[in-house]
């Protein structure tokens, strides 16, 4: 930032952003965040966020990413360094990013402006991450490899990305310090599942500091730069590299176990404080972070508890009632037992694999629908793995729909879940399955939508614009793991799960009976009134 001349403060082509400090103790770098606040309405009632385009999405959602990162056998992560403050803002618009800053009491009141990208304001992630996606343009032909990743594994100032091995690994690693370096982006707190690749990383990162250290001591013995490198060195702040002793760390809000290569699960909520009302409740289900939706059969009674609240009339701060509140209590006093979960981070995929597919299960009951997909891998050496990838789940409508239309709406669900999986992990179509133990649904599926009343038409048309009959196949109710999210467990009952994060067993036959029971479907039957 610079000072404003005294001329100028006056001047109407401006804004002054408020600001306050915001500290976290619980960080390793960056303790102290200051926090501009855009959104404050300056003295003729608008604010400065209300007049700044937000700018289109340029990266790819939250969920894919963390399925791109679990398909690498070798993961690394790392993060920007003060990602925003590295983006210059043009000099006419400076003058919208001014504060008012003193050293302390007794000092005069001085006017800045701030030169670059600004938290608080609603286009810095934008401008930021345009111009991040700017240097994979502009330098990618030298560093192919580092800027494929650029576009498409970074989430914010986060890296997300992975390779196949150590090699690959070394390689990625520079490139990657080598072309941000070129848009004056640094990288740190690197991390790595692989133990020799982290230490190698190390040692880098500690060469690259002494090499910086040895330069500036260079570079002082000239009494040409003598004051420049005094300014730089104030102003630059070396990346670190950081290894804490826990193998415990944040990964996108997820809790990742990098030595045992697994995500875990800890809830982490407030004591509990009377009265209990409905927006206490919903503050406390909104902690339950889970973006790729591997607790669903749990995190969908919190679903349809808040479905319970809105139907019962409370008002936001109006005390529970009793009925609800014993339900209440008794799963959130449970929700602790979820730190027993587990779900490995590696998908077991290689380039090298014989064969890769998607399998879909999907289910209903009367209080909500799922749909959950797993991944099928056969290596080179015919071995057979099966992981959980994701899944989601709805409430049913508080307007009564017939089991068989909720099995259908969570069929739709599931193949648009699919498709999207697909998408991710760059599967092929004809390589996905889906699977529905409603023998109703896969009848209305046999038949062209036109056959059907609106409702089921509709859906169907959906699903078969996105898969074929030939992909759908009839799976017996204790085979399906849908069923477990679509009816929901208290998180007590956790070790049922089993058929959720392990698969249904005969996933992994070496040759799978798509035939299911044999069922036959009379699609000359009119549709019954469900």
């Amino acid at each position: 930032m610079e000072i404003i001349p005294p001329e100028k403060h006056k001047s109407s082509k401006g804004f002054y952003l408020p600001h306050f400090a915001v500290v976290r103790n619980d960080r390793s770098t960056t303790k102290v965040r200051i926090v501009f606040d855009a959104s404050c309405p300056g003295s003729n009632g608008v604010s400065l966020n209300q007049d700044l385009l937000v700018g289109p999405t340029l990266q790819d959602d939250l969920r894919h990413i963390l399925m791109r990162w679990r398909a690498h056998p070798v993961c690394i992560s790392s993060d920007i360094v003060k990602m925003y403050r590295q983006v210059r803002v043009s000099s006419e618009d400076v003058d919208f990013q001014r504060i008012l800053w003193r050293e302390n009491s007794a000092s005069e009141v001085q006017h800045y402006r701030l030169l670059t990208v600004t938290f608080g304001t609603s286009s810095a992630p934008y401008l930021a991450i345009r111009s991040l996606r700017q240097v994979a343009y502009d330098e990618g032909v030298h560093f192919p490899i580092a800027a494929k990743k650029v576009l498409s594994d970074f989430y914010v100032d986060d890296l997300m990305s992975g390779c196949e091995n150590f090699i690959e690994g070394q390689q990625l690693y520079t490139e990657m310090k080598q072309l941000l370096r070129k848009g004056g982006f640094e990288l740190q707190k690197w991390t790595s599942n692989d133990k020799n690749l982290m230490k190698w990383i190390e040692n880098e990162e500690k060469l690259g500091d002494k090499s910086m250290k040895e330069q500036i001591k260079d570079n002082r013995n000239s009494e040409d730069n003598d004051n420049k490198i005094a300014e730089e060195e104030s102003k630059t702040e070396t990346p670190k590299f950081v290894d804490k002793s826990d193998s415990i760390t944040k990964i996108l809000g997820l809790t990742w176990d990098k030595c045992n290569d697994t995500f875990k699960y800890l809830v982490q909520l407030p004591t509990i404080e009377e009265p209990i009302t409905k927006r206490k409740v919903i503050s406390d289900i909104s902690r339950l972070y889970d973006p790729l939706g591997w607790l669903a059969p749990i995190v969908i009674k919190a679903k349809i508890f808040i479905q319970k609240l809105w139907t019962s009339g409370l008002k936001w701060d109006e005390k529970l009632t009793p009925q609800l509140l014993t339900e209440w209590v008794a799963y959130r006093n449970e929700l602790l037992l979820i730190k027993s979960f587990e779900i490995p981070r590696w998908m077991n995929t290689r380039k090298d694999d014989t064969s890769v597919q998607l399998h879909g299960f999907c289910d209903a009951s009367s209080e909500a629908y799922a749909a959950v997909v797993y991944i099928r891998v056969i290596d080179k050496c015919s071995n057979i793995n099966v992981n959980l990838v994701t899944s989601k789940t709805k409430v049913a409508p508080i307007k009564q729909l017939s089991i068989p239309r909720l099995e259908l709406c969570g069929a739709t669900l599931l193949s648009k879940l699919l498709i999207e999986v697909a998408d991710t992990l760059g599967i092929p179509k004809q390589h996905i399955h889906a699977w529905s133990d409603s023998s109703v649904v896969l009848a209305w599926l046999s038949s062209h939508p036109s056959r059907w009343k609106v409702f089921v038409a509709n859906r169907v048309a959906e699903i078969l614009g996105s898969l074929d009959r030939s992909q759908w196949s009839h799976v017996q109710s204790k085979y399906n793991p849908a069923d477990i999210a679509s009816r929901g467990i208290m998180p007590s009952d956790i070790s049922k799960m089993r058929l959720w994060k392990q698969r249904p067993d005969f996933l992994r036959k070496v040759v799978i009976n798509y035939n299911g029971d044999d069922i036959t479907y009379d699609t000359n039957t009119e549709e019954k009134d469900f």
